[in-house]
């Protein structure tokens, strides 16, 4: 299971925020490397593939807390942007928190 080698390998990390045993949030990036360019020197990006809160649980900080852990996590690994594909819903979201829209996603410079 290629998800399994990714966990295991560190190129893919995942987060849950749990409200007792229930799951009422999730994210998940991938980690990349490209060649070198202007806006990435170092060519490692975290791709954000997604940030999701169940609608009981929005507009309480989850989102921005696992977002924050994105962004902690793609430093950790020595990237130097983290790009994403947001959603309308999500855009206000990573707007807030910095990213700033690149074409066709946003992206965040570390």
């Amino acid at each position: 299971m290629k998800r399994a080698r990714h966990l295991a390998d560190g190129t893919f990390v995942s987060w849950l925020a749990l409200d007792e045993n229930a799951t009422v949030g999730t994210s998940g990036m991938s980690f990349m490397e490209k060649p070198p360019y202007f806006g990435c020197p170092n060519g490692r990006i975290g791709l954000l593939s997604s940030i999701f809160t169940g609608p009981a649980y929005r507009r309480r900080g989850i989102a921005r807390e696992l977002l924050r852990r994105v962004v902690d996590e793609a430093k950790a690994y020595g990237c130097g942007t983290v790009q994403i594909t947001a959603s309308d819903m999500g855009a206000a979201l990573y707007s807030d928190f910095g990213f700033i829209k690149n074409g066709n996603f946003m992206q965040y410079k570390l």
